[in-house]
C-alpha cells in the first residue's frame, strides 16, 4: 500500500512538472504582440486598434501609410513619421 502511494505521488508531482513546463514554453514561444511585424513598420497592437477604431475588416499597410477600404476606395488613416 505505502509503495503504491509513493508511485501516486512520484507520477502526480512529474505530471505537475510536465505541464508548468509545457505552459512555460508556449507562453515563452508565444510572439510579443507588441513587436512589430517584420513585413511592416506598425505593431500587430497599433494595426488592431487602427482597425477597431476605423471598423474596418482589412487593411493595406505600404512603406509610407496604412489605409483601410471604404467605399471602394482606399483611404489613408495613418501616415509613418520619421
Amino acid at each position: 500500500m505505502r509503495k503504491a502511494k509513493w508511485i501516486l505521488y512520484t507520477v502526480l508531482i512529474l505530471g505537475s512538472i510536465w505541464v508548468c513546463g509545457m505552459g512555460y514554453r508556449q507562453v515563452a514561444d508565444e510572439p510579443s504582440e507588441t513587436l512589430p511585424d517584420l513585413s511592416t513598420w506598425l505593431t500587430k497592437q497599433e494595426i488592431k486598434v487602427l482597425m477597431r477604431y476605423h471598423g474596418a475588416d482589412g487593411m493595406m499597410v505600404t512603406p509610407d501609410a496604412a489605409y483601410i477600404m471604404r467605399d471602394s476606395k482606399w483611404i489613408k488613416v495613418f501616415k509613418k513619421t520619421g
